[in-house]
């Protein structure tokens, strides 16, 4: 009741504001209010559509611009009238667009095998104070750990557990030059090229994350970086997205994302897949929009709703969930198809809602056609995974995670409609279940056939008739064995690591609201989310030994994980939250080993009861939870059979281990972690396509993955990265392989 009032005082004081604050103003607008299924996918430019297909064999240059782009269909405010939104993109060329775009999603890098892609990325994103995007403007968190660029990342906000008050700089948002910095995920390349959280260059080219970071790949003007992609790993539907230290949500949900398919000419897939040109990509992100029809994100008072649980972070959101669903950057799409297979890269780009996808037939209301799954973050399988429509089997896919699928709609009548569905409840799998009306649907499928009529024949690959997808010595390099979910004979495994996923939660507080300035109610919620209950620089009264301090001029920076380079480890992460967390690990991919559930109220207090006291912390008082303290026991020591400082799981396990389901049994980079679940993954520290059984000497990478710039692990829900769920590791130079300089370059790739 206290709540409900408030609210209403909100709305009261924000129309009392001063005119300025008056002309920034958003008010939600309902999804549901908005049409559906009027406009055309936006599709590859290769293929006559608006998504801007570039090769990347060689050079290019990569503007990160603000323009307008048709997200919203005609009508949705006014008949006849589409409306423009203001969004930030990346757009290939010597220049930033001046006119309206059709979609801010892209561009799509076609690139090659062993043939380097040099892409210069250029900062115009001005001012923060100045930008249209009113989602960026009005949503800063400077209470985060953040890039910070005016501050010399000195974060005076982030320092403090709790903001007891809020002053002028705390709960004001940043005006400044906007930091970006563009990441290839998916990507094997060298840590000085990897666009991680500290790499990031501002608009006006006069701050960056750290020198040690960026000066070696930024010109004189300081708002561009050169990297050069090796692209040596094997073929795989890679993108590339901001990565700017607690920043990254904002900048992909005002559009920094594009798509990276990387081909392998030399591989033996079937000759008749459908290539690169004829592959559609279907990428799927979640937004809200106001009622002038700019994006809006829900991280403060105005308009009168209360978004953000805790007074701790005013502008941060625990899980950003949309009322609208965008594909391609088009809300509620349509496709035209003919009836004979379609071959789709499925990207779920959305800041934290996960997808549970299938095909259902508007008329009839039953589900189909099936998907098949042809390949998986890092590649292809080695045949194709069957999701049956008519068992109830669905494509899930939370964010960061890629598959490509395909989907023959061969027998379908001309006229028939399809709509792709969504039942995945957010969050995931215990939120709140999605409207059947809204995000529910995900766009629709139209059969249709041309003026000659429609193919009698379809002569591309059928992924049904049970015909290998890979062959010879271009199979999958097996560390697991999918269908028993155990390791085969002649996988050695160098080190285990147990690790936790933790959630820091607040109860109910008072506090001022930094818009209305009124005495507040707030509800309590996530405060934080961490990895092995550490913040991302390791920062507390303890001294972490799963920390290694390093200095780096300006930066004391510590690396948690130090895997050796050619290594196998089995990584554990212990899932101690009331949701599923989408995993994501830089520079290598890997397998899934299993999942088994484990007693969660048994272990939890095996490891409240491990935590020591820690003087004068009235929280941390011994055999309780100590937030951000880092593991209970030593990391290297503590736990016998694993690394990771955290009691053994063993004792607490329940039920069988569950194998990986059959379109997970291929190269990952981003997995699926479940609450109240251990999920257990194979991580070689090598590229993918050296044999398992390949001696030490020959398991490296083609470059020097040790430089102490290092890479980071990371939940993918971008809420939660941006609030502490990251750790940097640093991956230590294989002993037995030849010293960097003298090793075989791609193709005359120098660093």
């Amino acid at each position: 009741m206290t709540f409900r009032l408030q609210w209403g005082l909100a709305v009261a004081a924000v129309l009392l504001l001063a005119p300025v604050a008056q002309a920034q103003l958003q008010s939600p607008f309902p999804g549901g209010a908005i049409p559906q299924f009027v406009q055309p996918l936006p599709q590859l430019s290769a293929a006559g559509g608006s998504i801007t297909t570039v090769s990347g064999n060689g050079s290019l240059t990569m503007r990160m611009c603000e323009f307008k782009a048709r997200i919203l269909p005609p009508g949705t405010f006014s008949p006849g009238v589409q409306p423009e939104t203001w969004v930030w993109g990346y757009v290939p060329g010597d220049s930033c667009p001046t006119t309206t775009q059709d979609t801010y999603f892209g561009p799509v890098v076609v690139a090659t095998r062993n043939v380097p892609t040099e892409v210069r990325y250029v900062n115009e994103l001005g001012d923060a104070s100045a930008t249209n995007v009113l989602a960026y403007k009005k949503s800063v968190d400077q209470t985060l750990d953040w890039a910070d660029p005016l501050n010399d990342e000195a974060n005076a906000c982030a320092k403090a557990e709790t903001i007891p008050a809020y002053g002028s700089y705390c709960a004001s948002n940043y005006a400044g030059p906007v930091p970006a910095v563009a990441h290839l995920h998916g990507g094997e390349v060298p840590a000085e090229i990897d666009g991680g959280p500290m790499a990031w260059f501002t608009s006006d080219g006069n701050y960056q994350g750290s020198a040690y970071y960026s000066a070696p790949f930024t010109s004189a003007g300081g708002n561009e970086a050169v990297y050069r992609y090796p692209n040596s790993q094997e073929a795989a539907p890679l993108w590339f997205h901001d990565h700017t230290l607690g920043a990254t949500r904002l900048n992909v949900y005002a559009g920094l994302a594009g798509a990276w398919v990387l081909t392998d000419p030399d591989m033996n897939l079937p000759a008749n897949l459908p290539g690169p040109a004829e592959t559609i990509p279907l990428v799927i992100q979640d937004r809200m929009f106001d009622t002038n029809g700019q994006l809006f994100y829900p991280a403060d008072s105005y308009g009168g709703i209360l978004w953000v649980p805790n007074p701790d972070h005013p502008y941060w959101v625990p899980e950003h969930i949309g009322d609208t669903i965008v594909v391609n950057g088009k809300a509620w799409p349509y496709l035209n198809v003919e009836p004979r297979r379609y071959r789709f890269i499925v990207l779920n780009g959305s800041q934290a809602r996960t997808y549970a996808l299938f095909l259902e037939n508007r008329a009839s209301e039953t589900p189909g056609p099936s998907m098949y799954v042809i390949a998986t973050d890092g590649g292809y399988l080695d045949a194709p995974a069957p999701l049956n429509a008519a068992g109830g089997e669905k494509l899930i896919v939370m964010p960061g995670e890629r598959y490509e699928v395909i989907i023959d709609f061969g027998g379908l009548p001309a006229g028939t409609n399809l709509v792709m569905r969504n039942t995945a409840r957010n969050p995931y799998p215990f939120g709140d279940t999605p409207k059947g009306s809204t995000d529910g649907r995900i766009m629709q499928f139209r059969v249709t056939c041309g003026a000659s009529g429609c193919p009698t024949t379809d002569e591309s690959y059928d992924p049904a008739a049970g015909t290998p997808l890979r062959s010879g010595t271009d199979t999958i390099k097996r560390l697991v064995n999918p269908a028993t979910g155990t390791l085969p004979a002649g996988v050695t495994v160098d080190q285990n690591r147990q690790l936790t996923l933790n959630e820091v939660m607040k109860g109910p507080s008072t506090a001022i609201d930094p818009v209305t300035g009124l005495l507040t109610d707030y509800p309590g919620g996530p405060l934080k989310v961490l990895l092995n209950n550490t913040p991302m620089m390791g920062s507390h009264t303890r001294t972490h030994n799963d920390f290694v301090p390093v200095s780096l001029g300006n930066l004391s920076l510590g690396f948690s994980e130090l895997p050796e380079e050619g290594e196998t480890e089995i990584w554990e992460f212990v899932n101690l939250t009331a949701d599923a967390h989408p995993i994501h690990l830089h520079l290598v991919q890997f397998q899934l080993l299993n999942r088994q559930n484990f007693n969660v109220n048994r272990y939890t207090k095996a490891y409240e009861a491990a935590f020591p006291a820690v003087a004068g912390d009235p929280v941390c008082t011994g055999g309780v939870f100590c937030p951000g303290f880092g593991p209970p026991l030593d990391y290297n020591t503590g736990n016998p059979r694993a690394l990771g400082g955290n009691p053994d799981i063993t004792p607490y396990l329940q039920g069988p281990v569950r194998a990986p389901l059959p379109q997970e049994a291929g190269w990952k980079d981003t997995i699926v972690a479940l609450p109240g679940t251990i999920t257990r993954i194979a991580v070689r520290w090598a590229p993918t396509d050296i044999p398992v059984a390949a001696p030490a000497s020959q398991t490296y990478f083609p470059f020097d993955p040790s430089n102490s710039l290092g890479y980071v692990w990371h939940c993918h829900i971008l809420d939660h990265e941006d609030n502490e769920m990251m750790r940097p590791f640093l991956v230590e130079l294989n002993p037995l392989a030849p010293i960097p300089p003298l090793r075989p370059f791609v193709k005359g790739i120098d660093y």
